[in-house]
Order: structure tokens, then C-alpha cells, then sequence
């Protein structure tokens, strides 16, 4: 790709020297009389977090044998990625042809290439519903626990949870310390996870209970549910009104394990279906595992995980954005930072 780049450069590349682990080759152009120096760092990126952790310390490094100038190299960049890199000001080359170099007396800017590799396939999903207890387990139950600790809470094998363990590594969202696995870039695992998430569709049906209030409803449902609140947790709005108060709501949302629940719910407490006119939606969630991972009661209600929460509530279409912020801001943002001091 560099004598693509640069077809009447004389180009000589070797191996970086080995006291570089943060380079792979050592390059060096000659320009008619000037000569360059430089170093190329080739990564096969899976996510935004290994482009940011390679931005934030850029001038870090020691410059060896003459570097002056660090090139950051992939298979494939996306046009949003390179837009990134061209506004941090850091050179890049891709395998599809794109190429932003910009040092002393070069200057390349090549876009538009298409990804000729096709579109990266990971071998397991973070974000699905079983393996994203791997990462519910590791947001929620304390540092320092290695993958047999994590399967063993979650009711998988050891062998499954290491290989998304793995894929959450490779995606530079967990570390591997001596202590056990913490995680890393908690906030930005979130924005990845949200984007995913909007894939995923819940099974809802909409109910009216008679009731002047959302609290009315909730009230409703903490005097009729007895038993039943093991197969049925809080979402949403009145989820979060339990934990962290924000934003006012109209509507109360319940999540239930399956469809045959949630007759059974919407009976115990009064309400009739409704095509219009709801204060009440009870959902077989598109995550039906997960999402009860880390229920738990509050105000004698059953009310799903902080994580969950923020998740339904990110693209919530009333006030849900402005809720979920703020339950970043009071609650999970110290779970994601406590996951990460393994």
C-alpha cells in the first residue's frame, strides 16, 4: 500500500525494534533529497475505543532512530472513523486505499474506497441477550473475578463466557489483571451498546388501569401482584422513578417473562387492553434472560437493573434521554467505575 501511496518514493520498511511494542514497522520514505522516518502501527479495530486510546497519547512516545512520525494503519478505516482521525490530526492508511498523511513535506489525502473485505462478522456478540450477562456480571457484581466466577453467576459454561470475554477484550472493553477481569471505557461501552440496542424490539401490549396517575398505576400493581412479581420487573420511566427520580411520566412499564404472564399481570391488577388511551405496557422484552438480571425491589415493587434501565430509557421518546442521563449521572456511573478498579 505505501509504494501505492507513494509510487517514486524509495520506501524501505522493516520490523519495528522490539523495545517498540506500541509500533509494528519501521518505515523510511525518501522524498527527492529528504528522507523520512517513521512508524506504522497496523491494527485490526473492532471498536472506537482502540482509535481513542491511540489519540489520547499520540506525543506520549519516544521518538527512536530518528522517528518523527507515527502512522496508524488497518484493514479497513469507515468514513466515519477517518473523519475522526483526519480532525485529531493523526495520519492513517487503510488496505481499501484511504490514506490521510500529512508530516513536514507530505501531504496525501485519498477517501472514498470502499471496504473491500466485507463487513467484520465478531464470533459472539457482546450486546445479545445471553452474552450480555457477561457484561451485566461484570458492571454489577463487584471487581477482581475471573470467567469461572462470572459463569457461575450467570448459569453458562466457562468456556462460552471466555470466548465473549475475549471478544470484549479484542473490542478493548476488558482487561485481564492479576486480580481478575475489570472493565474499561465503561461510558463508551454504553454509547456502543445503545446503537445495538435499537436493533432489538420488545413484544408490547398496552393496558388501561384505572387510575388518575402513573403512580396510581404502580400503586395498583404493588397491592395485586403477590407472587406474581417473580415473573414480571419495573421498566422504564417507573423503574427509574424508584431508584432516581427525574423526569415526570404518564405511562408505567413492566416487563415479563413471557406473553402468557402478561395476561396474568394486566388481570391482577385491573387493567383492560387498550388500543389507545394507555397508562400501563406490559412487554415480553427482546432480551428475555437479561433483562431481569440484577432485578431487584424497591418500594416493594420488582425493578430491573440500573444498566437495563438505561437502556430502554436512552431513546425513550418523552424525557427518556434526559432520565437516563441522569441515572448515569447518580447511579451508574459509580457501578462502571467500581467494575473497572479490579
Amino acid at each position: 500500500m505505501l509504494e501505492l501511496l507513494f509510487p517514486s518514493g524509495g520506501i524501505e520498511v522493516a520490523q519495528a525494534p522490539v523495545a517498540e511494542s506500541w509500533a509494528d514497522y519501521a518505515v523510511s520514505l525518501k522524498l527527492r533529497e529528504q528522507r523520512l522516518k517513521f512508524r506504522v502501527e497496523f491494527m485490526n479495530l473492532s471498536s472506537d475505543v482502540r482509535l481513542w486510546e491511540w489519540a489520547e497519547a499520540p506525543e506520549s512516545l519516544p521518538e527512536r532512530d530518528g522517528c518523527e512520525w507515527r502512522v496508524l494503519a488497518a484493514p479497513f478505516f469507515s468514513p466515519a472513523r477517518q473523519e475522526r482521525l483526519r480532525a485529531s490530526g493523526i495520519s492513517f492508511f487503510d488496505l481499501a486505499g484511504n490514506a490521510w498523511l500529512a508530516h513536514a513535506a507530505v501531504h496525501v489525502d485519498r477517501r472514498g474506497f470502499p471496504n473491500p473485505f466485507g463487513e467484520e462478522r465478531s464470533s459472539r456478540d457482546p450486546y445479545s441477550d445471553k452474552a450480555s450477562l457477561v457484561l451485566r456480571s461484570l458492571i454489577s457484581s463487584g471487581p477482581g473475578r475471573g470467567v469461572r466466577a462470572i459463569a457461575q453467576e450467570v448459569g453458562l459454561s466457562p468456556g462460552w463466557v471466555s470466548k465473549v470475554v475475549q471478544e470484549l477484550e479484542r473490542r478493548g472493553y476488558v482487561a485481564r489483571r492479576p486480580e481478575g477481569l475489570a472493565l474499561q471505557h465503561g461510558e463508551e461501552l454504553l454509547e456502543e451498546w445503545v446503537v445495538s440496542y435499537r436493533r432489538r424490539s420488545n413484544q408490547v401490549r398496552s393496558y388501561s388501569v384505572a387510575a388518575s396517575s402513573a403512580q396510581g398505576v404502580m400503586d395498583a400493581l404493588r397491592g395485586s401482584l403477590g407472587d406474581l412479581d417473580q415473573q414480571c420487573a419495573l421498566a422504564g420511566h417507573a423503574g427509574a422513578s424508584l431508584v432516581a427520580r427525574h423526569a415526570e411520566f404518564d405511562v408505567v412499564d413492566v416487563y415479563v417473562r413471557d406473553a402468557a404472564d402478561a395476561e396474568v399481570v394486566a388481570n391482577a391488577a385491573g387493567a383492560r387492553e387498550v388500543d389507545r388511551g394507555a397508562n400501563l405496557h406490559i412487554s415480553v422484552p427482546y432480551y428475555r434472560v437479561s433483562a431481569f438480571f440484577g432485578r431487584r425491589h424497591v418500594e416493594g415493587l420488582p425493578v430491573v437493573s440500573d444498566l437495563q434501565l438505561y437502556l430502554d430509557l436512552y431513546d425513550y421518546p418523552r424525557r427518556g434521554r434526559e432520565q437516563a442521563e441522569y441515572l448515569l449521572e447518580h447511579r451508574l456511573r459509580g457501578e462502571l467505575e467500581a467494575a473497572a478498579r479490579a
